[in-house]
C-alpha cells in the first residue's frame, strides 16, 4: 500500500565514488585501497531532518539506509565488532538512530538494509572472488554467526526497524544463516515487522532490481529497487541521471503491476544529496 519508498546507499565508498563493495571484492581496487576510505568519511554536512523532509516531500511512506553493507562497515556504534563510523571515521558518531529519529517525526516508515555477508569480517569465508579465508571451518563459522545475529540483535533492539532488506543471502544457505531464527528474533520483538526476500526463503516480498517485471509477478507483494542514475551508491562520473519524466513513468509501471519502487540515492560523504537526485524527488512529490 505505500507505493513508493526512497533507498539510501551510503558509506565509505562515496569518498572516491567507487563501487560498494563490489570494487574490491571483484579486484577492481585493493581491498587495503578501498578500507583507507574511513579516513575520508566525515558526514560533516549530515542533515537527516533535511533527508526526512525530502523525503517526505517525494511522496514516499518508507526509506531503506544501508545500515551495513557488504564491505562490513557499520553506520552505528556496533558493539559486535569494530568496524563502524564511529570507532573508524571522521564522522564519529552513530548515524541511524538519527535517521530513524527523523523519519518517524515525518510519520514514515523506517526501513534498514544489512548485509548477511561480510567480506571484511575475519571468520567470514569469502573475502574477494578469487580468495578465501577458509573452506571449512565450522568454529569460524559459528563465531560469524554469533557475530552476525548479534548484530542484528542491536539493530532490532536500538532501532526496531518497520522493515528489514536483507542482502548478500546467495552466499550461504538458509540453513547456514540460521535464516528462520532470524526472522523469529526479528518477529518476537516486532511482530508487524517486513522482510525482504533475501533471507533465503524467509522473507514475505519479492525484490526485483534495475530492471520493471515485463509481466505481473506471480509474487502477491513486490518491490522493484532501482538507481536514479546507474550507481547505487555515490559516483562523482555518472551523470546518467533518469528524468523526473522517466521516473515517473516507470513509477506508475510500478503500480499498474501492484508493485512498490524503492528508488535509490547516493548521497556523498559529507552527507549531502546530489542536486539532481533532489530534483527527481521533489518532482515525484509534486507528481
Amino acid at each position: 500500500d505505500a507505493k513508493l519508498g526512497i533507498f539510501i546507499h551510503w558509506g565509505i565508498y562515496a569518498v572516491n565514488g567507487i563501487d560498494e563493495s563490489w570494487s574490491f571484492y571483484n579486484g577492481y581496487i585493493l581491498y587495503d585501497d578501498y578500507i583507507k576510505q574511513l579516513n575520508g568519511f566525515n558526514a560533516a554536512k549530515y542533515d537527516p531532518d533535511s533527508w526526512a523532509s525530502l523525503i517526505k516531500e517525494s511522496g514516499a511512506k518508507y526509506a531503506v539506509l544501508t545500515s551495513k553493507h557488504h564491505d562490513g562497515v557499520a553506520l552505528w556504534n556496533s558493539k559486535a565488532g569494530n568496524l563502524n563510523v564511529v570507532r573508524k571515521t571522521p564522522a564519529s558518531r552513530d548515524l541511524v538512530a538519527p535517521f530513524c529519529d527523523a523519519l518517524r517525526k515525518q510519520g514514515v516508515k523506517v526501513g534498514l538494509y544489512y548485509s548477511l555477508l561480510d567480506w571484511s569480517h575475519p571468520d567470514y569465508p569469502n573475502f574477494t572472488k578469487n580468495e578465501k579465508r577458509y573452506t571449512d571451518d565450522p568454529a569460524r563459522w559459528e563465531k560469524f554467526t554469533a557475530f552476525n545475529h548479534a548484530q542484528i540483535s542491536e539493530l532490532g533492539k536500538n532501532f526496531n526497524p518497520d522493515l528489514w532488506w536483507f542482502d548478500g543471502d546467495w552466499e550461504q544457505s538458509a540453513e547456514k544463516w540460521k535464516a528462520k531464527e532470524i526472522r523469529e528474533m526479528i518477529l518476537a520483538r516486532n511482530p508487524g515487522a517486513i522482510i525482504n526476500s533475501r533471507l533465503q526463503g524467509y522473507g514475505d516480498y519479492a525484490t526485483p532490481e534495475q530492471g520493471l517485471p515485463v509481466s505481473k509477478p506471480a509474487d502477491k507483494y513486490w518491490e522493484l529497487c532501482m538507481t536514479i542514475n546507474d550507481s547505487w551508491g555515490y559516483q562523482q562520473n555518472d551523470r546518467e541521471f533518469k528524468t523526473p519524466e522517466q521516473t515517473i513513468k516507470i513509477f506508475s509501471e510500478c503500480i499498474s503491476k501492484g508493485g512498490n519502487m524503492l528508488l535509490d540515492i547516493g548521497p556523498k560523504a559529507d552527507g549531502t544529496i546530489p542536486t539532481e537526485e533532489i530534483d527527481v524527488l521533489k518532482a515525484l512529490g509534486h507528481w
